[in-house]
């Protein structure tokens, strides 16, 4: 099964693996190339290419939660799909100390989520799709297990709010690529369904004459 980032009507209109590697050029081209990496990485207190390393391994998981057994069969919407993600980003990117936590973070609020009426649920199984973790290795050298790793949504934003607290510039440093990433993939691979925000991200670029993967008639200054 390949994993599918985006499904309409129970057909596949966008792979995993071309949301993540759309999203990733577009990181490339307006934040690293351009030495975003310098300003993350003094917020972050690392390297400026130990930044750039952190935000590319905090987008390619931003979506693995969709990766879900359940998900996938599914074929239709990703609820709580950010905090799966983020329960998994937590882990993988522990290696990178309190860089990662920030990242894992972003990867969390990056549909601004924060806020809801109703608690996020465990899924009726952790596991994701056999063929998600070679992706994901694939797009970033990362190994992942091959379940969610659970743990309580109350304890996890508990530690969430905290972190906020005190690197919230942090925080959004990572966000905002990530976010700006996410909805201009969406905007270039979904045929017209992606979000309002994917919209203007696709106008805004235009104007300043910027085809940073394809997606515009401009090419990139």
């Amino acid at each position: 099964m390949i994993p599918c980032a985006y499904f309409s009507n129970g057909k596949c209109v966008e792979t995993m693996e071309a949301h993540v590697k759309r999203g990733l050029e577009l990181i490339e081209g307006l934040y690293i190339k351009r030495d975003y990496t310098a300003l993350l990485g003094k917020l972050l207190d690392v390297k400026p290419e130990v930044a750039g390393d952190i935000l590319r391994k905090a987008y390619v998981l931003h979506d693995v939660g969709k990766c879900l057994e359940t998900f996938q069969t599914r074929r239709g919407s990703f609820g709580y799909h950010e905090f799966y993600s983020y329960l998994m980003a937590k882990e993988i990117l522990r290696e990178f100390g309190a860089a990662g936590q920030v990242a894992s973070v972003a990867v969390l609020l990056h549909h601004h989520d924060w806020i809801r009426k109703t608690l996020v649920k465990k899924p009726s199984s952790l596991r994701l799709v056999e063929e998600c973790p070679p992706l994901i290795r694939k797009l970033s050298g990362l190994t992942i297990p091959k379940e969610i790793p659970w743990s309580e949504p109350i304890e996890e934003y508990l530690s969430v709010e905290i972190i906020l607290r005190k690197n919230l510039r942090a925080v959004y440093a990572l966000l905002l690529p990530i976010v700006m990433a996410d909805n201009y993939s969406a905007a270039c691979n979904r045929g017209g369904a992606g979000s309002a925000l994917g919209k203007e991200i696709l106008e805004t670029l235009e104007v300043r004459g910027w085809d940073l993967a394809g997606c515009l008639s401009g090419g990139l200054r």
